[in-house]
């Protein structure tokens, strides 16, 4: 089915990828457009490796992508000789009950905030269709971590509606990043296609209910610069439409026709294997109906040069898609630009909207091949002001009109006439994206803004059009509140967890680290708002925790206080610089305390000796800080100790031939003002690695973070012995797939990092310890929330006494869930 432009002059091809929020762009990397991913060669994304959840990298993935965030099929493997041993390298609601040996599923623990008016998260449903009475709405959910696929599914017409499951091929639970966009289907065989980081992705079903994330190879056939506006069934399988970008805005567009059998393997058509062309200007296929073999697309666009206008045609195909003839299609005089496309059991549809007498209404048009069309009906409903687009299935038809504030539904089961079949509100920032329609009932999707974030729309009606009530809130995975715990520190006989719930920053504290309270909003931030805390540390002049404040590119956040219960906002705080300012970690030592973090290209210090006043550190030379495009620095983590401060994270050295991205780097400082730049080598076998996390014990510093080769992750860790001014790589036991660094503790008995290991959708915890940093035995537990079919990772660990505390989280299809993991010191 399909859509006439909502504004005839000035229509754009409907991109839902726009909606949905990716992650931030790589440093040195300028922001993609909203269905791209751009990549750079100065690759290394420092902002991703701490602000967005652990994933897994795609098979098949270019470096970059293995060291921002990404889902793929981890491959085991192993870095043999040399001093550098690698870790293996990667290819409805619960009660909060702690397992016997697991993790406690925390969303009691860590209480949210009972007067939030938002769950800190976007949901958008971009597409629907029916096949029989089985309803299939797809769209995702969001926030500033990433994004989780979702496919809402009725089987009873649209009465109701749960979520299906979204497993791998291998039947693990499908990893996050991704979001479909569009949905085709018929009785045995269904596809979705949508947007991953890297290109687009492709989900298949049997049924509608259960789908399988397909290998990112089944999304070779599209580009990065390809954008997919519609799918549909054929006779012989799936034919997908949209367009392409050389220059990436889409000005100079191109035409674009994916096939494929069975929605697995898919067959790309463009340029000379296209008829439908403008040698100068745009031209997109924005609307898309098949019946049996026979398929129409309407081609939109513009041409410029020596004779510029406007191109609003309807292409057919007789044979799925492969080659092309235009139509004639009769205008209505007068009409706007636009045509709306429908398939029916006896052929085709077609509407434009029409203005006679003052008068605007519909004009419907039939054709039994695509090829001829006469006239067949008129669309004429009180209020009408815009024709918007058709929807439906076998069942019936389904159009979409706009009016007041509000659209209005005609259904019809021949094109020739039309009833009124209700209305659904469009207040202001609504978006009514797709629609379609069963024996008994309209089902329509779409978007809005809500306090703060945005919520899908499932808007369901009767056939007298009366409205059937169905609340998202109520579905099991629909909407779960943002709940992230991401950082940990013991200090004055308390313990204090941060994070995140509803969208805003949030503080917990507790006494023993088994029970928590959440602390007041911190004074100074007078109104939710989108923020989070990432880190926080206690020091002799007081407790200091830091993030950011509004979405990753907004400003810094620090906030601080004296017992660990009552906080506020630190007005001494003033960041300066050129670009975006991102604080990641601090630290406090004799001198005082440090934040460290990202300004643009460049790593960032902020300095104070008392949390009352705050100075910008520099370099000890100006390019031991200052980056610039091509050459960024980035701090991810910091620690202090006798020996001064050391901060760790990476670079991108241009100087260096061959592997220019992503080199492990460290900062040295003795009063926290000026900072020495140490650049460590890349590990063997290894193509660019970061630190992301740093601790000392005495004079003893551990850096680690996650290295990446051609086929996956591997987690690595350097050693110094004098306070950070010399290193040595140390062999971290490897376990069974792939692994990357969630977090690093010191405790009363040596070192623990966490990470976690495993393949996609099956992602396990795994420790490993150390007494003195040079040698380090792993750990592997299992249990809720450390293990099994989901992604389970630890996003902060501290010690309390002789026991580990650790915050994590536990992920599947139905969301993610906070977890709280004790057990004694390894």
């Amino acid at each position: 089915m399909s859509a006439l432009p909502a504004h005839a002059y000035t229509y754009a091809p409907r991109t839902a990828a726009s909606q949905i929020p990716q992650q931030p762009p790589a440093k040195d990397e300028p922001a993609a457009g909203p269905d791209e991913w751009s990549p750079s060669a100065d690759s290394m994304a420092p902002a991703a490796l701490v602000y967005s959840r652990p994933s897994r990298p795609r098979r098949g993935a270019p470096p970059r992508v293995l060291l921002i965030a990404g889902a793929g099929v981890a491959v085991a493997a192993l870095i043999a000789g040399g001093v550098v041993a690698l870790s293996g390298v990667g290819t409805g609601k619960k009660k909060d009950t702690p397992s016997a040996e697991g993790a406690r599923l925390a969303g009691q623990v860590f209480a949210l905030d009972p007067a939030a008016t938002t769950d800190g998260r976007d949901q958008r449903l971009n597409g629907v269709t029916a096949v029989g009475s089985t309803v299939v709405a797809v769209g995702g959910e969001s926030d500033t971590l990433g994004a989780r696929a979702q496919f809402f599914v009725s089987t009873d017409g649209g009465s109701t509606f749960r979520l299906g499951t979204v497993r791998t091929p291998q039947g693990d639970e499908a990893s996050y990043g991704d979001t479909p966009k569009v949905v085709a289907g018929s009785g045995r065989a269904w596809v979705a296609i949508g947007s991953r980081q890297g290109g687009p992705a492709v989900w298949t079903s049997k049924d509608g209910t259960a789908w399988i994330r397909q290998p990112d190879t089944a999304g070779w056939a599209f580009t990065q610069a390809d954008r997919v506006h519609r799918v549909a069934r054929t006779s012989t399988g799936f034919i997908a439409v949209g367009d392409t970008s050389a220059k990436g805005d889409y000005s100079d567009a191109r035409p674009v026709v994916w096939l494929s059998g069975d929605g697995s393997r898919w067959e790309r058509l463009a340029d000379q294997q296209l008829p439908m062309s403008v040698t100068s200007g745009s031209l997109s296929l924005i609307e898309l109906a098949a019946q049996g073999n026979t398929v129409i697309v309407h081609a939109f666009g513009a041409t410029t040069g020596g004779h510029p206008g406007s191109v609003d045609a309807v292409w057919q195909s007789s044979d799925g898609g492969r080659h092309w003839d235009q139509a004639s299609t009769p205008k209505e005089t007068p009409t706007s630009l636009g045509i709306a496309l429908a398939a029916t059991p006896s052929g085709f549809l077609l509407a434009r909207n029409t203005v006679s007498g003052g008068r605007h209404f519909a004009t419907v048009l039939q054709s039994a091949d695509g090829r001829q069309w006469s006239r067949t009906g008129e669309i004429r409903l009180p209020g009408y002001t815009a024709f918007m687009r058709f929807g439906g299935s076998e069942r019936g038809l389904v159009a979409l009109v706009s009016a007041d504030h509000k659209v209005l539904l005609a259904r019809s089961t021949d094109g020739r006439s039309w009833t009124s079949a209700g209305e659904v509100a469009q207040p202001s920032g609504r978006e009514l994206l797709d629609a379609t329609a069963t024996a008994g009932t309209t089902v329509v999707v779409g978007a809005e803004p809500g306090h703060g974030d945005g919520n899908a729309v499932l808007a369901v009606r009767n056939a007298q059009g009366q409205e059937v009530p169905i609340d998202l809130a109520h579905v099991a995975g629909a909407a779960p509140p943002d709940q992230l715990v991401q950082g940990l520190a013991t200090g004055g006989g308390r313990m204090v967890a941060v994070g995140s719930g509803n969208g805003d920053a949030a503080i917990w504290t507790s006494v023993d680290g088994r029970q928590w309270s959440r602390a007041p909003r911190p004074q100074g931030l007078t109104s939710p708002g989108l923020r989070r805390l990432v880190n926080i540390i206690s020091g002799p002049s007081g407790w200091l925790a830091v993030g950011y404040d509004g979405v990753p590119n907004g400003q810094p956040l620090v906030v601080t206080s004296q017992d660990g219960s009552s906080w506020k906002r630190d007005a001494s705080f003033k960041p300066s610089g050129d670009g975006r300012l991102l604080p990641f970690a601090a630290a406090a030592g004799s001198a005082g305390y440090v934040i460290v973090g990202e300004d643009s290209y460049s790593a960032a210090i902020w300095y104070s000796a008392d949390l009352k006043t705050w100075q910008r550190g520099k370099g000890v030379r100006p390019q031991d800080i200052t980056g610039a495009a091509g050459a960024s620095h980035w701090m991810h983590a910091v620690t202090a100790g006798a020996f001064g401060y050391v901060a760790v994270g990476g670079l991108n050295d241009p100087t260096i031939r061959n592997a220019p991205s992503g080199r492990p780097a460290v900062w040295t400082s003795g009063d926290g003002k000026a900072w020495a730049l140490q650049q460590l080598p890349v590990p063997d076998g290894c193509v660019e690695a970061s630190f992301s996390q740093v601790a000392a014990k005495g004079n003893t510093v551990v850096a680690t973070g996650t290295a990446a080769t051609q086929n996956g992750w591997a987690a690595f860790a350097e050693v110094s012995d004098d306070g950070g001014k010399s290193w040595q790589p140390v062999r971290l036991p490897s376990p069974a797939a792939g692994s990357i660094v969630t977090a690093f503790t010191v405790t009363p008995t040596g070192l623990l990092i966490a990470g976690s290991s495993g393949r996609v959708g099956r992602t396990s915890v795994v420790l490993w310890t150390s007494r003195e940093g040079h040698s380090w035995n792993s750990l592997r537990p299992q249990g809720t929330g450390l293990s099994g079919n989901a992604e389970n990772w630890l996003s902060a660990v501290a010690t309390t006494g002789n026991r580990l505390v650790a915050a994590g989280v536990t992920a599947d299809h139905l969301g993610e869930r906070p977890t709280l993991w004790q057990r004694p010191l390894p």
